[in-house]
């Protein structure tokens, strides 16, 4: 019969006691000159368990991490083979995610009771979400190509409604040009043409807004432009702009409401003889290159519509002396406030020294070069604000 030391039982039962404790337990040691009866059989034994143990605690330790790779220890323990095949059904379940997630949702798991059947309903669930996802996505790129569609159509009507190439060149001799470049497919920047006694007048106008919102407005401003001057036949352009800012507060109903829709105008007026100008601005100025000499003109510091505190909006007009060559410049915002992509914008003095600069070159020239300043400026930076600028030299 097994006699054991105290010393013996001791180290025996400290070794469990680690393991209890869930510690890393070192072998027993067992001196060489130890002769073989049945107490070093009985060390040889825990010795095995305790590597077994290790070496299981271990891979226990690397699959609660989530490491379905490292590799599962030789033995023999029935718990050892239980989490052995937890870890190969893991990996498979692994799998099947995956295949899910690259959209395979056929994939069903038939092992491992009640987290099957929930993880099946799960993918059932995903599958479901990913038709109904599917078809609104149909449904929201119909509806957007709708809208796409009826902007585009809205488009067209915006053109219409603008001078054509053919009458803009007439009126001009062919000495003009137009710098025009809509945010979006429509714009809240329009330019305006018309002939009365004998007099041209041209309008660059630009909106509050851009897009839709901006081309609504663009659409009434043309509207009441046309009946201002062809119907009504005012034509002294500080007159025009007042009796513009009236139709548009009444056309949005500004006078009960608190809407600031509007917008900004540069106007001029261009007799018959080409020898004089009369200009009038709603926060917009009249640039001109007469003598090789650049001139501003600024506009007054109010807008056409929007909330009006003095009892009547008036503005001035400036008389401009014209000779043959001399070029004027009429604009929206958006160009000076394009930024590049630094963030950093045109901005009005780089516009106006480029406008002086390329002012005695043929006017078809004069466009390529602005253009051409605008795109190295610009690069890929998006645009920010509908851009316009006409040229006309007498």
């Amino acid at each position: 019969m097994l006699e054991l030391q105290k010393s013996q039982l001791d180290t025996i039962t400290g070794a469990f006691y680690r393991i209890l404790r869930g510690e890393k337990t070192a072998p027993i040691p067992l001196p060489s000159d130890l002769p073989e009866n049945e107490f070093t059989q009985l060390v040889t034994y825990i010795n095995r368990f305790i590597k077994e143990y290790n070496e299981f605690a271990e891979f226990m330790y690397s699959l609660s991490r989530g490491d379905l790779e490292y590799p599962p220890p030789p033995g023999k323990l029935r718990v050892l083979q239980s989490f052995k095949s937890l870890q190969s059904s893991l990996r498979h379940l692994t799998w099947k995610t995956q295949q899910i997630a690259a959209g395979d949702f056929t994939q069903r798991v038939d092992f491992m009771g009640d987290f099957s059947t929930a993880f099946n309903s799960m993918t059932q669930q995903l599958e479901q979400a990913f038709v109904d996802l599917e078809r609104a996505n149909h449904e929201l790129a119909d509806k957007n190509q709708q809208i796409t569609d009826s902007i585009r159509y809205a488009q067209r009507i915006q053109q219409a409604i603008l001078p054509t190439p053919e009458a803009w060149h007439q009126a001009f001799d062919k000495q003009a040009f137009v710098i025009y470049l809509p945010q979006s497919i429509v714009s809240g920047d329009f330019y305006w043409l018309a002939h009365a006694q004998e007099a041209i007048l041209v309008a660059a106008v630009d909106c509050t807004g851009h897009g839709v919102s901006g081309a609504f407005l663009s659409m009434i401003g043309h509207t009441l432009l046309n009946k201002i001057v062809l119907e009504d036949q005012i034509l002294d352009p500080a007159q025009i702009l007042e009796h513009l800012h009236s139709g548009v507060r009444t056309a949005l109903q500004q006078e009960t409401g608190d809407t600031r829709d509007g917008m900004d105008v540069c106007l001029c007026r261009i007799d018959a003889d080409r020898q004089h100008a009369t200009f009038a601005g709603a926060n917009r100025p009249l640039y001109y290159v007469s003598q090789q000499q650049f001139q501003e003109i600024k506009g007054d510091r109010k807008s056409i519509g929007g909330i009006q505190k003095e009892a009547q909006r008036t503005f001035t007009n400036h008389d401009v002396v014209l000779a043959p060559g001399d070029t004027l410049y009429l604009s929206s915002d958006g160009l000076a406030d394009q930024p590049d992509p630094n963030g950093k914008k045109l901005g009005s003095k780089q516009l106006k020294t480029l406008l002086s600069e390329v002012a005695p070159l043929p006017i078809a020239e004069q466009e390529r070069c602005i253009r051409a300043h605008l795109q190295a400026h610009q690069q890929n930076e998006p645009q920010r604000d509908d851009i316009m600028l006409l040229g006309l030299r007498i």
